[in-house]
C-alpha cells in the first residue's frame, strides 16, 4: 500500500508502518515508522538484537514517499528481532 493508506490504517489501530522492501533484507535490524500528528512528529523506531531505540522527525526519502510496499508491522515480527535467545 502506499504511505499515505499506511499511515492512516497505523494511526487507527496504534500500530507501526515499515517497507516491505526494507524490512525483507534483514531480519536482525530494521526501522518501522509511528506516525502523529505531534510536534514530536513521526517517529521512528529501529528494531535490533539489542532492544529498541527511537528517533523523533522521520525524514523520508523521495523514494519512501512514492513506494507502494508500506505494510503494517506485525507484532510477532518485532517480539522475534526484540527478544531473541
Amino acid at each position: 500500500m502506499y504511505i499515505s493508506e499506511a499511515a492512516k490504517l497505523a494511526a487507527e489501530q496504534g500500530r507501526l508502518m515499515v517497507r516491505k522492501n526494507i524490512i525483507s533484507k534483514s531480519d536482525t535490524v530494521f526501522g518501522a515508522v509511528q506516525p502523529t500528528n505531534s510536534y514530536e512528529r513521526c517517529k521512528l523506531i529501529v528494531f535490533n538484537e539489542d532492544g529498541i531505540r527511537s528517533s523523533r522527525c522521520w525524514n523520508p526519502t523521495q523514494e519512501d514517499l512514492v513506494a507502494d510496499d508500506w505494510e503494517l508491522l506485525r507484532d510477532e515480527v518485532a517480539n522475534k528481532v526484540c527478544y531473541r535467545n
